[in-house]
């Protein structure tokens, strides 16, 4: 649908950014208060893109200096940013897969371990069960040579007689198969079969019945040979009786070793194996890691301003491609000062950046409207520093020049001040960095060469014993989890406010030209970590954690960015 149906079916020339919807001209005064744009504007910012890469003396941070359009148009830097994110994922798999690999690895070890354990204990007894098997082949070959010599000699008898002796039922050879007789496969001539069949039986002769269709079946070579003389006579009864010693002999000494086996017990001590299980389980456990959990793929910018009150904006979510998106939107006519200044949510705020302020300024980064508002309910304040506690206030430290320090807070739900508490103030220089963590303030001052911690719950303020380097010239920040990094023009410093450890990084800050000024700490999407000093007219810069050095970006800036606020926010 290209039309309004809302307003006559006009035609749709404005998008909403807020709100993601299309509108007509109609439709604006509803989101008034939005950040929205026109589609000329939309095609006029594509064809300055498309013209500033073409030409070559145009840079990036020279990009259409008031756009309000968000930063679409640098797709391959977005593709990167996802592909990145995908990358981590992938890495997160990939250990997750080798802690599963280790694991099977560590159970076929344990199992590889109980394996060869139990044939060890097995092997006394396969090595028995083995001679018992050929004991019982043996015996068997012997009974099948008894069953057979027993059968010819009732037939031998049976021919030399004419009362026709029948043989003895031991023998079953005059039995049919019956259903009760064993099939003929080879299966029936296992030894394991054969074991089962005796155990089954009652006697010998229930054994030969039930196989004298395998086992003792008389369709052999030997009653083959004989059967088929015309004549029994002397010689072959002789031979009959030689193979059937020849069988006994070479049975005889497997029935020898049979009378020397041992039987054995199994006896398991129930209470170890059970102590054994338990400590197996606790030898293996899945612990998870302590890491930062993967954040959402968000884009990150900097909001920086300068000497005239104007504000821009740097675009820092690809570390290989900085640029600004927007520069010098036009304010009040005034420094921000940057420790004065704080970013909450989508508001950037300044108090008490002059010696006597009775308003604070405020100003919507998505709808880039900014106004100054009367300071009622605390009295003028002078060169302030600033933090906000992560919930609902922002924290005023007021104490230069003053003989106490005046510590008010900013509610930013009902925009409302009040004076919260009062301190001694043995240090009445101006604060650098003010800065929250576990409900409590600290603030650097420099000229003091002291950081102090205000309790907020007790109200009580105390020096930390740290020792700080001793120069004017710095800039500070914090990484929110204990560590403050100052800049001097003696190198880059870490200062841990809870261990009040003291660590210097990198000594190569030749050519920084080193103002007071904040620093602005960030972790990028990759997990990378970096620190930015902007302070315009080719002096910025960023420090890499991951090599430890500064390197200088946004070089064709042309803004004064000296004494000026600057602070970090995503979208």
């Amino acid at each position: 649908m290209n039309s309004c149906s809302n307003h006559n079916n006009r035609i749709f020339e404005f998008i909403c950014y807020d709100c993601n919807v299309l509108m007509c001209s109609a439709c604006v005064p509803q989101h008034r208060l939005h950040l929205f744009d026109h589609i000329d504007g939309i095609k006029s910012e594509i064809n300055n893109h498309i013209n500033n890469n073409n030409n070559d003396s145009n840079s990036n941070n020279n990009i259409n200096n008031n756009s309000n359009i968000p930063s679409f148009l640098d797709i391959q830097s977005k593709i990167k940013i996802t592909f990145d994110s995908l990358k981590s994922a992938v890495k997160e798999y990939q250990q997750l897969q080798q802690t599963e690999d280790e694991i099977s690895s560590r159970f076929k070890e344990l199992h590889e371990f109980l394996v060869v354990e139990e044939h060890k204990l097995k092997k006394p007894i396969i090595d028995n069960k083995q001679q018992l098997e050929q004991h019982v082949e043996s015996q068997i070959t012997v009974m099948k040579s008894l069953n057979l010599m027993n059968h010819q000699l009732n037939q031998f008898i049976a021919d030399s007689n004419t009362d026709n002796i029948q043989p003895t039922t031991t023998t079953a050879t005059t039995t049919t198969s019956s259903s009760s007789a064993a099939t003929d496969t080879t299966d029936s001539y296992q030894t394991s079969t054969i074991i089962t069949s005796i155990s089954q039986c009652s006697d010998h002769k229930e054994f030969i019945q039930n196989n004298n269709n395998t086992l003792f079946s008389f369709n052999d070579h030997l009653h083959n040979h004989y059967s088929n003389k015309t004549k029994k006579d002397d010689h072959s009864l002789l031979n009959l009786i030689l193979e059937h010693n020849n069988t006994l002999k070479s049975n005889n000494h497997i029935d020898v070793k049979h009378n020397k086996l041992q039987q054995y017990q199994l006896i398991i001590k129930d209470q170890q194996l059970h102590q054994i299980k338990n400590q197996l389980q606790s030898t293996f456990k899945l612990v998870i890691q302590q890491h930062q959990p993967r954040q959402q793929l968000q884009d990150s910018y900097i909001l920086s301003t300068d000497v005239d009150g104007k504000i821009s904006v740097i675009d820092i979510t690809d570390q290989n491609n900085i640029y600004f998106v927007q520069q010098g939107y036009a304010t009040i006519d005034a420094k921000l000062g940057f420790y004065s200044s704080v970013v909450v949510g989508n508001h950037f705020y300044r108090f008490g950046d002059e010696a006597k302020a009775r308003k604070y300024f405020r100003f919507s980064i998505h709808n880039q409207i900014y106004n100054e508002i009367e300071m009622n309910g605390i009295e003028e304040c002078g060169y302030v520093s600033v933090c906000y506690d992560g919930k609902d206030h922002i924290y005023l430290l007021d104490g230069c020049m003053k003989p106490k320090l005046h510590i008010y807070r900013f509610n930013i739900n009902n925009l409302t001040f009040e004076e919260y508490s009062t301190a001694e103030n043995t240090n009445p220089h101006y604060h650098h960095l003010t800065f929250h963590r576990n409900n409590c303030i600290y603030s650097y001052i420099p000229e003091a060469n002291k950081i102090i911690k205000f309790d907020i719950s007790t109200k009580v303020t105390v020096e930390l014993p740290i020792e700080l380097p001793n120069k004017q010239q710095k800039a500070a920040c914090t990484d929110g989890n204990g560590s403050l990094f100052v800049l001097t023009n003696t190198g880059f410093h870490q200062i841990n406010i809870e261990t009040h450890e003291f660590k210097q990084l990198d000594k190569s800050i030749a050519n920084m030209n080193i103002n007071n000024h904040n620093l602005i700490y960030h972790q990028a999407n990759d997990q990378k970590r970096y620190i930015y000093s902007l302070q315009g007219k080719s002096h910025n810069y960023r420090y890499s954690f991951e090599h430890n050095q500064w390197k200088s970006i946004l070089e064709n800036d042309q803004a004064n960015r000296l004494y000026c606020g600057h602070h970090l926010f995503h979208k």
